[in-house]
């Protein structure tokens, strides 16, 4: 029997769907086509605030890019965005005192925008690091949900601070498109795909920059709006994130399931379960960080194979480069060089 895949009340705001339809109309398709077979009716965008189901949500997209037959309408979408777009979020971030400030308030609020992806926000040394979580299971439609959000914020980086973009580094757990120039060309960082996380990560001085409509009283109040939002929504989600981290921190060591499982204070099978409900396994989970990671140890960095497989949590290198071949047909050093190529 098929495990019921749980989606908690995963939603994204009708607001985002509504723009979605105007790109489409702008194409010659009618709202009515586009909404066909949806489960979503025009009067559901008429309230920019309504929360869309993710079921539905993903209907949308699907039909949108078979019409379409085009990849980057995800990029589109997060290009067409602007502070707007995002109600009371937008207006508190342009109006938050520097760049740190507008970022937590985008980590603190953002379910109150969507619920299908998690942001979170930290410093390595001198870079800062916006990373992109799955609260649910995305398959075939994370390219569509993180080309928008990471176009999205190149938008609001425009819009809070005049000037250009500092240079900046993606990492995205997705193979390259050929679309994917347009995001090289209009940001100007470095691409690297098939890694662990999906990451923003850009010079951690930008932070201390200060924005150019700061205004406490408007952030205040936008704030207070957003807080509001968020204590009204039903939101259990989470757990597929917070697995992928746990399992990141110990995976040279002890990457268990019984391990992680105590961590979040519940049984083995429990945690089996919670994940084959959201459509993943555990194994899964280990099986896609370590390729995640592989990749990323072996393209941004310099250190040794037999480094890297320790850091994966292979006590021999051989194991690591049966897997990595499993996993992309090329052995380690094979991939690194051809990576290495112009």
């Amino acid at each position: 029997m098929t495990a019921r895949r749980r989606t908690f009340d995963a939603h994204v705001l009708a607001g985002y769907v509504d723009l979605g339809c105007s790109l489409l109309e702008q194409r010659g398709y009618t709202r009515a086509q586009v909404l066909a077979g949806t489960g979503i009716a025009a009067a559901d965008l008429a309230d920019q605030r309504r929360r869309i189901a993710y079921e539905p949500f993903a209907r949308f997209v699907r039909r949108a890019l078979e019409l379409t037959g085009d990849g980057s309408l995800g990029l589109q979408l997060g290009l067409a965005m602007n502070i707007k777009t995002h109600g009371f979020l937008g207006y508190a971030a342009l109006s938050s005192r520097t760049l740190a400030d507008a970022i937590d308030l985008a980590v603190r609020y953002h379910r109150t925008r969507m619920t299908i992806l998690d942001l979170h926000f930290f410093v390595e040394g001198d870079t800062a690091v916006l990373q992109f979580e799955e609260r649910v299971p995305l398959g075939d439609l994370l390219p569509f949900a993180i080309d928008s959000l990471i176009a999205s914020f190149y938008v609001m980086r425009t819009q809070l601070i005049a000037g250009p973009v500092p240079q900046g580094e993606l990492r995205l757990t997705y193979g390259e498109r050929d679309y994917h120039v347009r995001l090289r060309e209009a940001m100007g960082n470095t691409m690297h795909f098939g890694c662990a996380f999906n990451q923003v990560r850009f010079p951690a001085s930008e932070l201390a920059r200060p924005l150019d409509f700061a205004d406490p009283q408007l952030v205040a109040m936008a704030a207070a709006q957003c807080e509001e939002e968020l204590k009204k929504l039903r939101d259990d989600g989470g757990l597929l994130g917070e697995v992928r981290r746990r399992v990141r921190r110990h995976l040279a060591e002890d990457p268990s399931l019984e391990r992680v499982a105590d961590e979040l204070h519940m049984a083995p099978r429990t945690l089996r379960r919670r994940l084959a409900e959201l459509g993943t396994s555990y194994h899964e989970i280990v099986e896609q960080l370590r390729r995640g990671l592989a990749v990323e140890y072996l393209v941004t960095t310099t250190r040794p194979v037999e480094e890297i497989a320790g850091l994966l949590g292979y006590s021999d290198p051989s194991n690591f480069g049966r897997a990595f071949r499993r996993w992309t047909g090329l052995s380690p050093t094979a991939w690194r060089e051809q990576s290495a190529a112009p």
